[in-house]
């Protein structure tokens, strides 16, 4: 499995979000089966781990669809996904990990993390490949975030 960093900005801010990873790797991420959950990240200065899962948008908090699925830990279809990542304003903190019908294994893990940049985890070359052709600033990492402060790659 290899961990792709996407960095890149526009004016100041992270310019993709989560909806538009699901629209790149489309129609297989639609196909695919997705279990959204929040980013476990140890925290050694605190002495503990936090698990952090946060959304901008237009809805209530605990109304929103990502933010209802994060909860339950339910495996939802990528239709359901894309429609619930299209109604956030952005992620900004958050774990999606799909498989496709004929695997078992993750085909592709996806983590917003703190607003500062996307990972996205996988040994489908098609993936990697798309990432790469899709973002400027790309960057491989020696795997996810696990840990606070968050290390630059």
């Amino acid at each position: 499995m290899t961990t792709l960093r996407i960095y890149d900005y526009r004016d100041g801010v992270l310019a993709l979000d989560l909806s538009d990873l699901i629209d790149l790797l489309a129609p297989r991420s639609l196909e695919a089966s997705w279990r959204v959950s929040p980013v476990r990240i140890n925290h050694p200065d605190l002495g503990r781990f936090y698990d952090e899962f946060m959304r901008t948008g237009a809805v209530q908090p605990g109304q929103d669809a990502l933010e209802v699925l994060a909860a339950n830990g339910l495996s939802v279809s990528g239709v359901t996904l894309s429609e619930a990542a299209h109604a956030a304003w952005q992620v900004i903190w958050g774990q999606f990990v799909a498989t496709l019908p004929e695997q078992n294994d993750t085909w592709v893990n996806i983590r917003a993390i703190d607003s500062t940049f996307y990972e996205v985890t996988s040994s489908d070359e098609a993936v990697l490949g798309a990432i790469w052709s899709a973002y400027k600033d790309v960057r491989v990492a020696p795997g996810p975030v696990t840990s606070a402060p968050i290390e630059r790659v």
